[in-house]
């Protein structure tokens, strides 16, 4: 513990211990909770009323009433006072106030105040932040996992590949335009071979990245590499042909040397606005794929480097956002540019070993993959879950998932799932890989990153299900299915190696979509909001954290009020949800958000409002999660799992994500002597 105190603006003293939300590494078995919950805990960190809006104007003048009693409950003298409030560095008024009245409660204790550091001009609440205790002296302690994976030698060629991966992705990151790509980071990269084989991806987003290979697959599918020329660039998102959904976009671009395509370049990006029946393109209430935006079946756009004119006025006129829409696709471009020119260079080095090297990356990950597949005991592994409806009907939607292991080789059996719903929480083929070739990737993790870890691996599904559904069904929020089936493939494995698996996760990403009108302006805001990770045989789970196939960041309030007509009020860690357990579960979140002018729209797509994460080895299962919202006149209006609601100024809107199971049976229960799991 570092001794130092916190002073945040009122409902924000979480966003230390939240962070952005994301995880450095997708493909970690286990997050552990937030170092600054131990290094900076709760009793040192002091939440003061009082607003500056985004334009750097009070709102709400600044409350010390209750300093000096705050100061007063802190475990210790502090010796040092890190201060950072909301939009300081617009207008530090608040800040200097609160040092003025700090400086005479505790003269001679060291004040940091964010609003006198240099910051960059992404930084959000949370940067801000983690910027002033730094620099006040608050430092963690580094906690090695309790857990490893086995080491691998890593090919040379691999680390180089990922690396470019990597370059394409934050191309895509810093030149977007839309928030829900340059905050969120909803977007992927990654290089192919010729016969639709990924060889190597970004480490990002592990929900695009796996419904990449289908999508490829696809649009090769009718455009063969031996017509495809240098500057030529493909595009689809057509679910039928190995997509997703319709905002996202998949991009392909071939490498040319010597008149012969080496290689393919992709990315995918989800576009904030492709038209439907409502602003952001996710309605949870549509009941076909006609609703729900702009399809496009593989087609080409871009010739030896020439747009298609037409089909860009086509694109941009299918969004109620076209300026987004054409700079995201700018930034697409951008990527697969950088991309080709980086793969040329790569090839022409390696010469003809091209090819035999990157065989030789196939098979290091089939390897690793078969060898993690072979520790686990042959049998029949089952899990079920359940979607809290479809968005049209609350009936609960089954989710059934049979692994039968063999060997070196899995059957995935996803045939008992429910039929197609009419609402949008059916996923595609293409999207349902994405949860396989996470679940894949789990099994050898520091293989090197390609689409070899699916080689052992068979998918079973039944057309016309949730997991396989019919053209023209509605698909848009195939992102709580795709979810919720990776927790269930990682649940059923655990059946497998009950020891050395954690309890599920929450399985949630809330997507919101916020939009409205005002002084003739549009504005629309898209949000992923994270929900928890499973406690583990070694730990407890991380909170507000986002798991499995999903990795976004959260948006910055700074963002999210310069862009639109709100006012954050709370952004904090719902504690209690977590699934109490030898180890807990980690804990959902929750954001509040004021409408303060206009009226506007809601689309709000969640899940466990009805469900619960399952604990583990005797763990308790997390607490469902709720949406609410306060009107102005105090009436009180709960949301379903998937709804569309209208607000209008002075109403607050409220999400609490559910939290996730916790691992073993919690110590107040144990009335004999608990040995440990064995160890790694």
């Amino acid at each position: 513990m570092n001794n130092i105190a916190l002073v945040t603006t009122h409902g924000f003293a979480d966003v230390l211990s939240l962070g952005r939300q994301n995880r450095a590494d997708p493909y970690a078995l286990h997050m552990g909770p937030s170092p600054w919950i131990a290094a900076l805990p709760d009793s040192w960190r002091i939440e003061l009323p009082g607003r500056i809006n985004a334009q750097g104007e009070e709102v709400e003048k600044l409350d010390l009433s209750t300093l000096a009693s705050a100061m007063r409950r802190l475990p210790d003298r502090p010796v040092a006072i890190a201060v950072s409030l909301l939009f300081a560095e617009r207008n530090p008024r608040h800040e200097r106030q609160a040092v003025q009245a700090l400086t005479q409660l505790l003269p001679g204790v060291t004040v940091v105040c964010s609003h006198t550091l240099s910051g960059e001009p992404d930084w959000g609440e949370y940067e801000w932040t983690l910027a002033t205790v730094l620099k006040a002296g608050a430092r963690t302690r580094e906690i090695a996992p309790a857990w490893t994976a086995a080491v691998l030698q890593t090919p040379a060629l691999a680390t180089e590949l990922e690396a470019l991966c990597n370059t394409m992705q934050h191309t895509l990151v810093q030149q977007a335009v839309s928030s829900v790509v340059r905050e969120a980071m909803d977007c992927a990269a990654a290089v192919f071979l010729p016969n639709g084989r990924m060889l190597a991806q970004a480490r990002s987003l592990p929900l695009l990245l796996g419904s990449l290979t289908p999508a490829v697959q696809g649009i090769l599918g009718h455009f063969p590499t031996d017509v495809m020329r240098a500057g030529d660039v493909f595009v689809s998102n057509d679910p039928w042909c190995g997509g997703t959904h319709f905002p996202d976009w998949v991009l392909l671009r071939p490498v040319v040397l010597d008149s012969r395509v080496r290689a393919v370049v992709a990315c995918i990006l989800h576009h904030q606005d492709v038209g439907g029946i409502s602003a952001g393109s996710v309605p949870p209430q549509a009941r076909s794929s006609y609703q729900e935006g702009l399809r496009l079946p593989p087609i080409q756009w871009i010739h030896a480097g020439a747009a298609d004119a037409a089909l860009t006025r086509l694109f941009t006129a299918n969004s109620r956002m076209p300026a987004n829409m054409e700079g995201d696709l700018s930034a697409q471009r951008a990527s697969l540019a950088l991309g080709e020119q980086a793969m040329s260079r790569l090839i022409a080095n390696l010469g003809p070993s091209f090819e035999t090297q990157t065989e030789l990356l196939w098979q290091h990950t089939e390897q690793a993959t078969r060898a993690a597949l072979a520790l686990a005991p042959d049998g029949h592994y089952a899990f079920s879950d359940a979607l809290d409806g479809d968005g049209i009907s609350d009936t609960l939607v089954p989710i059934k998932v049979l692994l039968d292991k063999r060997g070196d080789t899995l059957t995935i059996d996803l045939r008992d799932c429910s039929d197609q719903t009419p609402g949008p929480m059916n996923a595609s083929r293409g999207a349902v890989w994405a949860a396989v070739t996470y679940f894949a990737r789990m099994l050898a993790p520091q293989a090197a990153s390609n689409g070899a870890c699916t080689e052992p691996i068979r998918l079973l599904t039944r057309e016309g299900s949730i997991v396989d559904p019919g053209l023209g069904a509605a698909v848009n929020a195939r992102t709580n299915l795709v979810k919720l089936l990776a927790n269930a493939l990682l649940g059923a494995w655990a059946q497998a190696m009950p020891d050395h698996k954690p309890a599920a996760n929450a399985g949630v990403a809330v997507v919101l979509s916020l939009s409205g009108r005002l002084e003739e302006r549009d504005w629309i805001i898209t949000e992923i909001i994270a929900s928890a990770a499973g406690g583990a045989p070694w730990g407890a789970g991380a909170s507000g954290i986002s798991t499995d196939v999903g990795n976004a960041r959260s948006t910055p309030v700074r963002l999210l009020e310069s862009t639109a007509p709100l006012r954050m009020e709370q952004v904090a860690i719902r504690r209690g949800s977590g699934g109490a357990g030898r180890h807990a579960g980690g804990c959902g979140v929750i954001r509040r958000y004021r409408l303060v002018a206009g009226t506007g729209q809601i689309s709000y797509r969640g899940e466990r409002h009805r469900t619960q994460a399952q604990g583990a080895a005797g763990g308790h299962a997390g607490l469902s999660g709720s949406a609410r919202i306060e009107r102005a006149d105090g009436s009180i209006q709960s949301l379903r799992a998937k709804e569309t609601a209208t607000w209008q100024a002075g109403d607050v809107l409220i999400i609490e994500t559910a939290g996730a199971g916790g691992w073993g049976i919690p110590d107040s229960l144990i009335t004999e002597p608990l040995s440990a799991p064995p160890a790694r």
